[in-house]
């Protein structure tokens, strides 16, 4: 059977190919209110470590930096939502790939890299990891707990979870292209 419209699709087969966009978003959603409410001091998923949130920026650098993380939350936030709702199809269906395809790309790099960088760490292959940095120079603690050691894997791995979630939102959406 061939479907004119990609809204006149059987609701089976939609779902199978919009569960990504749904999901991505809500990873993203259930993300930004964590910071929110770790800005508002919780320390829920932080572990106990004395200096889990890193301070306001205090330079131009760090300002730039910060600006381009808020935009980026924004983007994450639509882009995945733009694949499986009508609105997005007011939004040029190549910008929604490749954002997607970004956040996908990021979100694995930065769970990837953490999980590359902890296990260096943590077996004394590389005693700074590939960062360079000491737990002390990350948590502000010289000895941290296993709880904060596991809270740190659990976060690079919901990152990763993250970019997995984008790229299959991003391949599904490729596909209905």
């Amino acid at each position: 059977m061939i479907y004119k419209k990609w809204g006149t699709r059987p609701s089976s087969v939609r779902s199978k190919r919009t569960w990504p966009g749904y999901a991505s978003f809500v990873w993203v959603a259930v993300f930004i209110l964590f910071h929110i409410y770790w800005a508002f001091g919780g320390r829920f998923g932080l572990g106990d470590a004395s200096n889990p949130i890193p301070p306001l920026p205090t330079n131009l650098s760090e300002w730039i930096y910060f600006y381009i993380v808020i935009i980026m939350f924004a983007a994450g936030t639509i882009a995945p939502l733009a694949t499986v709702q009508s609105w997005g199809r007011f939004i040029p269906r190549r910008i929604i790939y490749i954002a997607c395809c970004i956040g996908c790309v990021v979100l694995i790099l930065r769970g990837g890299a953490g999980f590359v960088d902890d296990f260096f760490r943590t077996t004394d292959l590389l005693p700074n990891g590939i960062t360079g940095l000491t737990y002390e120079q990350i948590y502000g603690d010289k000895h941290i707990s296993t709880y904060t050691l596991w809270s740190s894997r659990a976060m690079d791995g919901n990152f990763f979870l993250g970019g997995i979630l984008y790229g299959l939102a991003a391949w599904f959406y490729h596909s209905r292209i």
